[in-house]
This record gives structure tokens, C-alpha cells and sequence, in this order.
């Protein structure tokens, strides 16, 4: 192996990303599946926001899901990207009229956060009055723990997306007066613990939303994203929700109800990390052993950036590559080529081979980093593929005339 990766390296550069294919494939067809063994008529849209690597947008059309896209830039590389209009879900906060226009024309699954949008979507109806118009609505949601506090990410009080009940109830009134139709509801809650019963809460709110107000033309129930799924397996996941708890879990709820019954609408998820986590790896090489007051540090040249998010805590799961004899195991933290204080990859962790030009292999890198890593400090890394025979580069090294060509 230490072959292989030497070898990637010395054609590419280090650090560089890993690719799996086929894991990505595994992950949208297991969590197809799961919905499908419940129920006939699913949607799975996949997150563009965790990774729009183009590789991964391909097989995601080559699979025949959706695009799941939070702003105009994404929409525009759905089409780009080959997506016909109507397989594409719109979602997030800022959809300025152009791009309403532009998705309402293409057909496209279109879910209202704001008022300003509604307005924005009237506008549209009183100049074109003959246009078909048929939106979404982003429903706000509470969730909570069995303790009873917030489940909302990073313990919020209260998520900021949304129509509450009373601001529900103005723009569902202000739609149907101007006769468009909405067809979709949307539950997206981001949690702290991804459990079941979360999803749960939001199918059932979403059905209330349609037995109040009553909204007999839905055609979309949107659940979202933020599930678990496809960690590493170095990751211990026993107690974690599998992909088929989930779909049962919802379509327990989802089946037992009437109008659900009634109305037979697409059950629609929005995975993202929980197809893409464990689909790429990083590779970095190290360069030094360091001791600062009696603490030891092994310097490597990718940074937390590209590895993990830096704001998370966890120790992700990585492999030792060396042609080295093992040496006696060091408690380390392992730290990046950038010149933040804070660019820590690993705290405390333990090493047997820390040699200059020895590498370490991190699992898990596939959901956000290649999106959110930026040309900071370094350049946007290789990808590649390992295969039979060797590798195959997905992506080359991005260098400073890419930068300079961004810049200008």
C-alpha cells in the first residue's frame, strides 16, 4: 500500500483525496431501498452542498435521483450538470426572483422559506398570468430531546428556517388566493443526535400542516436531510440508526394516516453526509516530530480544513502507511501545514510510525471538506481513484494559476 501512495503522491502532490466510487453507489441504492421495501413512491434528492464533485453528481443522475440544490449557483450547476428541471428540489433562504422565475419555469420542486418569496411568487403570477405556478412550503420545526430540551443543531433554541403556524397561515392564504398551487411540504431540521423519533415528529407535523390548512393537491413530503449513515468502518456505528430504521420510522407515521393514505404523495429525503462521509479519504504525508514542553506533535501537510470540520471535537479514524518497522508508540497530537494555532487534526492520539515521508491515511473526509476548502494557505488537493491495476486521477492539483484565475 505505502507503494501505491507514495507513488499518487509523487504524480499529484500530497495531501490528496481518495475516492469510492462504488460506496456512493452502495449508499444512494441502500438508502433507496430501505424507503422502497416501505413504500412505492420515493424520491431521494441528493444534498449538492456536501460534495459537488462532479464524479458524484454524475452517478447521482446516472442513478436516476434528484439534485438538491440551497442557491442560484447550485441550481445553475444542476443544469449544467445535465438535471432536467423538474429533478431538481430547490431549498434555502435567499431565492431572489430570477431565480424563482427561472425554477418555476423548468418545473422544478420549489420550497418558500420566506414571505419575501411569497410575495416574490405573486409577482411572478401578476405578470404572467397564464404560467402554471405550483410552490412548496418550508414548514418550522421544534424538535426535542427525550429530556426535553432543543434537538435543533448546536443546541438552538428554535431553527430559523421556516414559516411558523401564523405566518403559515397568511401565506397559504395569500397563494391560494392568486390560484398557485402548492404540491409540497418541506421538514428539513437539522439535530443534534439524528435520531428516529426526530423524523417522526416532522412527518407528523407535515401531515397536521395538510389536515388544517387543508391542502388537497400535495404531492411532496419533504423530510430533509441530516441523517446517519456511511461512516468509516473503523467507526463504531452499533447504536446508531441504520438507513432502514429510518424509513420505517417514517412510514409507520406516513402510512397510518389517512390523508397521507388519501393523497399517495412522494416521500422525498435529502441525504447528504449520510451517502457521501465515507465515500472520500485524505492522505498526508508527515514532516516532523516535534517536542514542545514535554508534549510530542507530528506535523503533516494537509490541514484540518480539508480533513475534518474544525469546529468538531472528534478524533477522526485514520491508518498508518509506512515501508518502516514499527516504533514504540507515541501519544501525539497530530497538526497541519497551516500556520493557524489551531489547525489541530488529532489530539492525543497514539503512533508507531512517525518517520519523515511516512503517511497517514484519514477515513471519513467526504461530506463538506472538498466543498469548503478553499485555496487557504495551500492548494486544493488531488483527487484520485485506486484501481486493479494502480490509480486513476478524478481531479488534479489545483495550483496558483487556478488561484490567480479565481482572483481575477
Amino acid at each position: 500500500m505505502f507503494n501505491t501512495i507514495k507513488n499518487i503522491a509523487n504524480e499529484v502532490g500530497s495531501p490528496f483525496y481518495i475516492a469510492h466510487p462504488s460506496r456512493f453507489k452502495d449508499n444512494i441504492k441502500n438508502f433507496r431501498q430501505a424507503f422502497l421495501s416501505q413504500y412505492d413512491r420515493f424520491i431521494l434528492s441528493y444534498s449538492f452542498k456536501t460534495n459537488y464533485t462532479p464524479f458524484l453528481l454524475e452517478i447521482v443522475k446516472e442513478l436516476g435521483a434528484y439534485a438538491e440544490v440551497v442557491s442560484e449557483i447550485e441550481y445553475d450547476l444542476a443544469l449544467l450538470m445535465g438535471f432536467q428541471g423538474e429533478h431538481i428540489v430547490l431549498n434555502g433562504p435567499i431565492k431572489d426572483e430570477p431565480l424563482l422565475r427561472k425554477a418555476i419555469i423548468n418545473g422544478s420542486i420549489i420550497h418558500l422559506d420566506c414571505m419575501y418569496e411569497v410575495d416574490s411568487v405573486l409577482k411572478i403570477k401578476e405578470e404572467s398570468p397564464n404560467q402554471p405556478i405550483r410552490v412548496g412550503l418550508r414548514i418550522n420545526m421544534e424538535i426535542n430531546t427525550e429530556n426535553g430540551a432543543s434537538a435543533v443543531q448546536g443546541g438552538l433554541k428554535e431553527s430559523r428556517f421556516g414559516f411558523t403556524a401564523k405566518a403559515l397561515k397568511d401565506a397559504i392564504s395569500k397563494l391560494k388566493s392568486a390560484d398557485i398551487e402548492i404540491i409540497s411540504l418541506h421538514g428539513h431540521t437539522s439535530s443534534t443526535n439524528r435520531v428516529v423519533d426526530n423524523y417522526k415528529i416532522i412527518a407528523s407535523r407535515l401531515m397536521e400542516v395538510i389536515s388544517i390548512h387543508q391542502l388537497n393537491h400535495i404531492k411532496y413530503i419533504d423530510l430533509g436531510g441530516g441523517f446517519f449513515g456511511a461512516a468509516p468502518k473503523e467507526v463504531d456505528i452499533s447504536k446508531k440508526p441504520t438507513y432502514q430504521d429510518y424509513a420505517q420510522g417514517i412510514c409507520n407515521v406516513l402510512l397510518s394516516n389517512s390523508d397521507f393514505q388519501k393523497l399517495r404523495p412522494y416521500i422525498v429525503i435529502e441525504p447528504g453526509a449520510s451517502v457521501v462521509t465515507n465515500v472520500f479519504d485524505i492522505a498526508t504525508q508527515i514532516y516532523q516530530r516535534k517536542q514542545i514542553n514535554n508534549k510530542d506533535f507530528i506535523i503533516v501537510d494537509a490541514s484540518i480544513y480539508q480533513v475534518r470540520p474544525p469546529a468538531g471535537k472528534v478524533n477522526y479514524p485514520f491508518e498508518e502507511c509506512s515501508p518502516n518497522e514499527a516504533q514504540n508508540e507515541i501519544t501525539v497530537d497530530i497538526v497541519g501545514s497551516t500556520c493557524m494555532e489551531v489547525d489541530r487534526i488529532s489530539e492525543q492520539v497514539k503512533l508507531s510510525h512517525y518517520q519523515k515521508g511516512d503517511f497517514l491515511i484519514y477515513k471519513g473526509s467526504g461530506a463538506y471538506q472538498n466543498n469548503l476548502t478553499p485555496f487557504f494557505i495551500n492548494p486544493r488537493c488531488a483527487i484520485v481513484e485506486l484501481t486493479p491495476d494502480g490509480y486513476k486521477i478524478i481531479r488534479k492539483r489545483q495550483d496558483a494559476k487556478h488561484l490567480l484565475d479565481l482572483l481575477q
